[in-house]
């Protein structure tokens, strides 16, 4: 079964990181990916509780490793979205449209 995991989340960062570098200490996760330690303790919780990676605790590092490697990342990534311009006038408004006039 393969496992969907939303792109741009902090879990597909840190899958995608661990698919690309190996052994990986939580210190690395940290410094690579710029995660404040609650945020990421958060995260690998949720993926320790879905089975996708193991947390290996020695005397001087802590080691984190995929135990999975089929996944699936869906949604889109940050750069394919389409950028919205937004102009100096009220929605609604004709091009030409200046206002009322007086007098």
């Amino acid at each position: 079964m393969v496992i969907q995991v939303v792109e741009g989340s902090v879990e597909s960062r840190i899958i995608r990181l661990l698919l690309e570098m190996y052994p990986v200490t939580l210190r690395d996760l940290e410094r690579e990916l710029r995660l404040h330690d609650d945020v990421l303790q958060r995260s690998l919780k949720a993926l320790i509780a879905r089975g996708i990676v193991e947390v290996e605790p020695l005397p001087d590092r802590t080691y984190v490793r995929l135990l999975r490697s089929d996944f699936s990342f869906v949604g889109r990534k940050e750069s394919q979205r389409k950028r919205v311009k937004h102009h100096g006038r009220k929605p609604g408004t004709p091009k030409d449209y200046e206002g009322p006039m007086f007098g």
